[in-house]
């Protein structure tokens, strides 16, 4: 099987919930362990590489996150940018650092393994009341 072939399944069998909430927004979140321990089972003989780079531009620095699937000498790769936030208090450098990394390796995979954040509405439960119809509306909005 050919890589192009292989990453189709993938994509099309890969299922990667958002288990977690941030309970400041309210809003549910995959993170890149989740897409890990959801890819791993399927990749075969694929390997899957995961890097980042630190870059400059114009003075602001940023986290640069490849992710590249390989099948013998067929890669394929995605790759995602993120900001190193340096007004974020309450962090040091290394957690802003790797916060900035997380975020970019996570939608590199996205990219790559086709994941969506967009919410799919046959997923709801049935609303019981009209406002409870208005917050999975402005949900649903706010994920798109």
């Amino acid at each position: 099987m050919k890589l192009q072939e292989k990453l189709s399944a993938i994509q099309q069998s890969i299922k990667v919930p958002k288990s977690h909430t941030n309970t400041f927004a309210k809003y549910k979140y995959r993170n890149a362990e989740d897409i890990l321990s959801a890819v791993k089972p399927l990749l075969g003989d694929c390997c899957l590489v995961i890097s980042d780079e630190l870059k400059e531009l114009n003075g602001v620095a940023y986290i640069e996150a490849t992710v590249s699937l390989q099948l013998g000498e067929e890669v394929i790769q995605t790759k995602a940018q993120a900001i190193i936030d340096d007004t974020k208090r309450g962090m040091s450098a290394e957690q802003k650092t790797g916060s900035a990394s997380s975020y970019c390796r996570k939608y590199a995979l996205n990219g790559l393994l086709l994941l969506d954040d967009n919410t799919d509405v046959d997923s709801l439960k049935p609303p019981t009341a009209s406002a409870e119809v208005s917050n999975q509306v402005k949900d649903i909005m706010e994920d798109l």
